[in-house]
This record gives structure tokens, C-alpha cells and sequence, in this order.
């Protein structure tokens, strides 16, 4: 057997970069280190295995790693070389102990170059440990501190990071309008607007040659991904994670738009949109989306009940889904009766129970409390869009211009910079016309505050018209300003049956400001609802 096709006189190189850490020329030295490496060991290398992508999130599918170790466990070759340990891995001795005791059982080796260690070196096994440890530990404090990063910029204000819709770009931390993209993107907008379908619109771009940032065609998905973002009305989005069917981590966009500490939206720049017109332009696909197409989309498709994420089983606590016409403890349906005994509810009795609870909890908050506050700024966005775009615009207006009369204030008192009769003058000019659109800001917005009629939200039966009015989307953002979650307790026993209003005295409420509700039955929380002609049959029914 030659040098050629002989294991024992064979090697691979595995190279990885992180997206944000390396470069490619960095990655080239690596090789060029390590062929040198393999020189002086008298080896050939057969294949040089090439990753961009992290080695630290658990799950993630590396081909390039596992082709790397798999030409070794198959005895291609018997030597395997990385530049530095944490290039191979960043997951711990779990998965770097796995590849040396494999390594072991076929006489195999792993050099990390830098590092100097050869795992045919028994010694270096402790070694091996502990660099690969300490290389978990880097990886996992990065994390942290990049997400704890992230979530400030969230709060105060600041993209993120990543790509803006199409339309917009990231400029100081803020969006704005990309010249070379926005005129289309408005375009997209009016056509939406005017209530034309996505399909429409994306064969209207193609048709004129027009392509996406990436240089593809259009598609309709495409337009409706668009207008579901928050970024493309100004305004901070919302990621969250969740592992796909390879039980990789993942993270993708949600529809809704950032909340801050204050209960507020939290504007990122300037959009494509304004808050209203997205509000428009959504309730216009609502309106054409059917629920087969809703559950067709690819991903995770929205919440298809109004409690899902909201109702708690309350044998186990684990949450409970929509399956077909009943709330059934998810435990339970995935992991059979080890897991949870189950219960079943009716999505009609328990809809109609939480409703008339959510009604009879909004109708006691007096109109200083912080949660009808917060209830009365999202029922604006939902029952007058227009206008509640027009508020946060004064409010946002309102931040800016205190903002640069505390700056201007600081350049004349405290640095000096407005020196002689000139400088007097030209600081009171400025002064006197930020102050002016203050005043301006301040009266635009209480006459908007004085015209909002929020009766609505005391008179039961207007509050029960809106409230079975509302979309499935906005009835759930509602239902989460006040309720955090619903414990549902299990019948007294089986077969026993509860119509809605009997099933509230077993729902145990977290409401929002308030502590979990103790989970035992209470005839008081049926009290303080308004019961209507047909719900008062239900209630003589359940006496």
C-alpha cells in the first residue's frame, strides 16, 4: 500500500470560522499552518473540510464536522488536525471526549496545532479536557453578553443587527430610507393599501423586471412577509426561539412589535409605513387569508385559538392547545399518560368563559390604573389606527424635541458656546422655536387624548360588540395586556359536565400586576360579570 491511499500516512484539515469572529485570509493561514504541521509529521493531506457556522449552539447540523470525523471513523484516514481546539468545538468535553474515545478505538489521532496537543498522548487527555471547557465557557459568556447587548439596543431604541426589510437600511443604529430600494417599497405599500393581493403585486414587479435585494423574482410570500414585519413601519421587532423538527435552535421574526418596560412600542427609525397604514394593510390580508391557507404557510404558522400560550392544564401546569374542537393538555397528546392524565375542554365554553372574565376585569379597572392605561393605548392602534399612528408620532416628536432643548441648554449654560450679542440671540432663537413645537406637540396630543372616546371600555354592552367584533389577532394582544396566563382545573370527576359559566368558577387567573390566583375553585369569579338574556339561561342551567 503507497503513501496515497495508506490511512496511517493520510490526513484531513478541518477549518472553521465563525460569521462574525474571522476573515477568509485568517482561514488560509490556518491551512497554511497546518499542511506545514503535516509536513514535518510525514503525512499527506488527502481533503481539507471548510465551515462557516458556529460550533457552540447545540444542535446545529454541521456537515463539514461530522464528513471531517467521519472520514477518520472510517478509517480513510488516521489523522485529523484543526488549527485550535475551539475551531473543532466550542461544546465541551461531552462532544470532544466522544470524538477522542473514537479516535482511540482505531488508533486515530487529533492534533490541535496551536494548542499542542496530540490525543495519541495519553497525558494530553486532561489537557484536552480542559481547553475544551474553557472554550464552552468563552463561547456561552459571548452569548450572554451579546444577547444582554441586543436587548438593550431593543429597549433604548437600536436596530439590532441584521438586514432592515426591504425599503430601509441601518444607519447609526437607527433605519431609514434606502434610496436605491424605497420607491418600490412604497409602491408595494400603496398597492397593499388599495387592497390588491400579494400574488397581483409580486407578478406586476416581475412583469416591469424589478427583483428582490437578493436579485430574485418576486413572490407573494415575499410582499406578505413584508408587511407583517414591524421594522417596516418604524417600528422594533420581536425575534423568538424555537427548535425545528432537527431539534436545532432557531430564531425567527414574530408579527408583533416590541414592547418596552414602559408598555409602549418601541420605534426603531423611520419606516416604509406608518403604524396606521400597517394596520390597514394587515386587517386587508386578514380579511383575504382563509384558515386552510393560514395553517398551509410554511413555518410555524399563528395562533389558531384565542388561549393558546394563555390556558394552563392544571394537573400538570404544561400548557394546553387547540386540537380540533377541544383544549387538550399538550403533555398529554405528545407524551401519553406518564406524562399528564390529560384533560379535555370545549374551545367554545372556554373562550366564551375567559371572554366574559376579561370583560368583567377590564370594567373594574378605575381609569388611573396602569393596565387600563396600557389597555386603552392598544385598543386605540385596534379601533382607530390612523389616530393612534398620529399619537406616537407626537409622542416620538415630543422625546426629540426635550431631548435637543436639554442639549441646547447644555451648549449655552454649562459648555458656552453661544458667546457675545450674536451668539445671545441665536441661542433664544432656537430656544424659542423648540419650545414652540413643544407646545404645539403637547396641545395636538391632548386634543387627541380629550377626543379618544374610551367609554367603550366601560359600557358592558359596547365592550361585548367590539370585543366578538375583534380579529383573532387583536383579541389576543388585548387579552395579553391583562392576563398572564389561566390555570384550567380538572372536572370533580369523570364525565362531569360544565358549561361555561360553571367552568369559570375552575379557571385560576394571572392577571397582570396581580400574583397566581390559588388553584381551587371559587364561586366568586363568576361575580361581577355582565350576564345578557341568553347567558342568564346558562346560569339557571348550571344552579
Amino acid at each position: 500500500m503507497d503513501a496515497t491511499t495508506d490511512p496511517a500516512k493520510l490526513c484531513d484539515l478541518y477549518l472553521r470560522r465563525s460569521n462574525w469572529q474571522d476573515d477568509k485570509t485568517t482561514l488560509k493561514k490556518h491551512e497554511r499552518d497546518l499542511r506545514d504541521r503535516a509536513g514535518r509529521e510525514g503525512l499527506m493531506v488527502r481533503k481539507v473540510w471548510v465551515e462557516e457556522i458556529s460550533a457552540f449552539k447545540v444542535g446545529l447540523v454541521r456537515n463539514e464536522f461530522d464528513n471531517a470525523i467521519a472520514a477518520v471513523t472510517t478509517d480513510q484516514v488516521r489523522h485529523l488536525l484543526v488549527w485550535k481546539l475551539d475551531r473543532l468545538s466550542r461544546q465541551g468535553m461531552g462532544q470532544v471526549g466522544n470524538v477522542l474515545d473514537e479516535f482511540g478505538k482505531r488508533g486515530a489521532r487529533l492534533i490541535a496545532h496551536m494548542d499542542g496537543l496530540d490525543s495519541s498522548i495519553p497525558q494530553h487527555r486532561g489537557l484536552f479536557a480542559w481547553l475544551a471547557e474553557q472554550a464552552r465557557s468563552e463561547s456561552y459568556n459571548t452569548s450572554v453578553r451579546v444577547r444582554s447587548t441586543k436587548a438593550e439596543k431593543k429597549a433604548t431604541g437600536a436596530w439590532p443587527g441584521g438586514q432592515p426589510p426591504y425599503g430601509l437600511r441601518a444607519r447609526n443604529r437607527k433605519t431609514e430610507h434606502n434610496p436605491k430600494e424605497f420607491a418600490v417599497a412604497r409602491r408595494i405599500a400603496d398597492a397593499l393599501l388599495q387592497d390588491r393581493s400579494a400574488q397581483a403585486i409580486a407578478a406586476e414587479l416581475n412583469s416591469d423586471g424589478l427583483r428582490t435585494r437578493r436579485g430574485g423574482m418576486w413572490r407573494g410570500s415575499t410582499i406578505t412577509q413584508l408587511a407583517h414585519s414591524p421594522a417596516w413601519a418604524g417600528l422594533m421587532p420581536v425575534h423568538e426561539q424555537y427548535v425545528d423538527k432537527a431539534g436545532r435552535e432557531r430564531w425567527r421574526l414574530t408579527d408583533e412589535p416590541f414592547v418596552g418596560g414602559d408598555g409602549k412600542t418601541v420605534r426603531v427609525g423611520k419606516g416604509v409605513i406608518t403604524v396606521g397604514e400597517r394596520a390597514r394593510i394587515l386587517s386587508g390580508l386578514r380579511s383575504r387569508t382563509t384558515e386552510i391557507l393560514g395553517n398551509a404557510r410554511r413555518g410555524k404558522p399563528g395562533a389558531q385559538s384565542l388561549l393558546s400560550s394563555f390556558a394552563k392544564c392544571g394537573r400538570c401546569g404544561g400548557n394546553m392547545v387547540k386540537a380540533g374542537q377541544a383544549y387538550r393538555c399538550y403533555r398529554r397528546v405528545q407524551l401519553g399518560k406518564s406524562a399528564c392524565q390529560g384533560m379535555t375542554v370545549l374551545v367554545r365554553d372556554l373562550d366564551r368563559a375567559i371572554s366574559a372574565a376579561f370583560m368583567a376585569r377590564v370594567r373594574s379597572f378605575k381609569s388611573e390604573h396602569e393596565t387600563f392605561k396600557e389597555l386603552t393605548n392598544r385598543w386605540l392602534a385596534y379601533d382607530e389606527p390612523e389616530t393612534e399612528a398620529r399619537r406616537i408620532e407626537l409622542v416620538t416628536g415630543l422625546t426629540d424635541a426635550r431631548s435637543r432643548l436639554e442639549k441646547l441648554d447644555n451648549a449655552y449654560y454649562v459648555e458656552g458656546r453661544f458667546k457675545g450679542s450674536v451668539g445671545e440671540d441665536r441661542y433664544s432663537r432656537m430656544r424659542d422655536a423648540i419650545e414652540q413645537q413643544l407646545h404645539s406637540s403637547e396641545d395636538a396630543l391632548s386634543a387627541i387624548q380629550a377626543a379618544v372616546d374610551l367609554t367603550i371600555l366601560k359600557d358592558a354592552e359596547r365592550l361585548r360588540s367590539a370585543w366578538l367584533s375583534a380579529d383573532l389577532q387583536t383579541a389576543r394582544m388585548l387579552l395579553r395586556v391583562v392576563l398572564h396566563s389561566v390555570t384550567v382545573l380538572p372536572p370533580l370527576g369523570q364525565g362531569c359536565k360544565r358549561n361555561w359559566i360553571h367552568l369559570l368558577t375552575d379557571c385560576c387567573f394571572h392577571w397582570v400586576g396581580e400574583s397566581q390566583q390559588p388553584l381551587r375553585r371559587d364561586s366568586e369569579r363568576i361575580s361581577g360579570l355582565v350576564l345578557f338574556e341568553e347567558d342568564q339561561v346558562s346560569l339557571n342551567l348550571a344552579a
